[in-house]
């Protein structure tokens, strides 16, 4: 059974790095596509942010302009101010994971196959 620092610790971004494959001084193939798999997941993720922060912006337009009660236009309101937050915490997330992502591909050793030939 994995201690409570330990599962702490697994929740870190940097956490995987320990789990890569390591053939002599290079990483294998399944790892840089997996590298890939990870940056298409980030865009997808913003993408979901973004459409998310939409709904809610019309959302809470059309609550403020097509409804005169006051409790739907403060609803509407909400949702205005909950697409703000949304769409920076998406926005945030996707270039902390980019940098993340940049800084694991400089520090990684490239394979011998993708280094040009003399």
């Amino acid at each position: 059974m994995m201690d409570k620092a330990k599962w702490l610790h697994a929740l870190h971004i940097d956490d995987h790095r320990e789990r890569f494959h390591q053939y002599g001084d290079s990483l294998v193939l399944q790892d840089w596509l997996a590298l890939d798999r990870t940056a298409a997941a980030n865009k997808r993720t913003l993408y979901a942010f973004m459409r998310t922060t939409l709904d809610f912006n019309v959302s809470g337009l059309v609550f403020i302009r097509f409804f005169d009660y006051g409790w739907i236009m403060t609803v509407g309101w909400v949702f205005l101010g909950i697409s703000v937050l949304l769409g920076g915490y998406g926005i945030a997330r996707y270039f902390q994971v980019k940098k993340h992502y940049q800084k694991f591909l400089q520090d990684s050793p490239k394979p011998k196959a993708l280094h040009p030939a003399p």
